[in-house]
């Protein structure tokens, strides 16, 4: 091959490369990055309870889990959501969500599955959990 050749080849290879950068840059690509998840404004939130079921707890229209606390055995889950229901249907709650200044912070998600992970007091100041277990309903 000769000189004159090559520098040809040469000339297209470089006009090649060069006009393949060209569409690159300016194209781009199609690959984007995902876009964010949306993140669940933590607020704290007033209503009056509402015992669907033993696993089942509202407050307002929001599905609640009170944290520290665990769902009996299905043994005594009939009578404790019973007593739930005589006791405590109705009764007004102000629940702090975890991650508002909770004991749980940091130790507790804030939510689980579809119910926020909150803690509720009544007026009085009275950690709502705190009195379920005490009286046996849900356990500690």
């Amino acid at each position: 091959m000769s000189i004159g050749k090559m520098a040809v080849f040469a000339f297209i290879a470089l006009a090649f490369a060069g006009g393949f950068l060209f569409i690159v840059i300016n194209k781009g690509t199609n690959i984007r990055a995902p876009a964010p998840k949306p993140v669940a404004v933590l607020t704290s939130f007033n209503g009056k309870l509402a015992v669907q079921s033993i696993d089942d707890l509202r407050v307002g229209d929001r599905k609640i889990v009170l944290r520290g606390v665990a769902l009996p055995s299905p043994l005594n889950a009939r009578n404790g959501h019973r007593a739930l229901r005589r006791d405590y249907q109705g009764l007004a709650l102000t629940c702090k969500s975890v991650g508002l200044g909770t004991p749980c912070d940091r130790n507790v998600a804030p939510k689980f599955r579809d119910a926020a992970v909150v803690q509720c007091l009544i007026s009085d100041g009275t950690d709502r959990a705190a009195k379920l277990v005490e009286a046996g309903i849900l356990c500690g």
